[in-house]
């Protein structure tokens, strides 16, 4: 169950590298087009850095994904590194649980954030406002998804340390 789980996170990854690597070096192309605008020509279009603040939120929720998944978030690495396997996989269990929680809240409220942006208008891009908001949604629901696919491996590898197998 956990490896096809994981497998369908991995799709989920690929696709979510493939945005990112797409929307960074769009970000900066239009980053480098409006700073021209604004210092040769002294005109400066207003949607460039709209659309660059909506990119770089909507990537920052992506790779916060991928952090979860990866173990990569921030972290006081000297209280992990000093428990034993089976202690770091508790902690890990715990504090991801936590986590979850509250991206679960955190995606309640962002539903709502989304229905009440929908009249709302961007000033540069004309967008309804529930278009850039919908990158919190999205966001915590693939650290959700994540967050799930750390909490099962690290019981099943308390649970291989149970049997006396090797755990990984």
């Amino acid at each position: 169950m956990i490896k096809a789980y994981s497998k369908f996170l991995d799709i989920l990854e690929k696709i979510q590298r493939a945005i990112l690597t797409v929307s960074v070096p769009a970000m900066v192309l239009i980053m480098f087009y409006q700073v021209v605008m604004r210092y040769v020509f002294h005109n400066s279009p207003a949607w460039s850095e709209e659309l660059v603040r909506y990119l770089f939120i909507f990537n920052v929720m992506m790779a916060a994904a991928i952090a979860v998944r990866r173990n990569s978030h921030l972290q006081i690495d000297i209280v992990l590194n000093a428990l034993k396997p089976h202690m770091r996989r508790i902690f890990t269990i715990c504090a991801t649980t936590v986590g979850l929680v509250f991206l679960v809240y955190l995606f309640i409220l962002s539903l709502e954030l989304v229905r009440s942006g929908a009249p709302n208008t961007s000033a540069g891009l004309g967008l309804p406002m529930s278009i850039p908001y919908t990158c919190v949604p999205i966001g915590t629901a693939l650290m959700v998804l994540t967050s799930i696919e750390v909490i099962l491996k690290n019981i099943q590898e308390l649970a291989d340390e149970k049997k006396g197998g090797t755990a990984v």
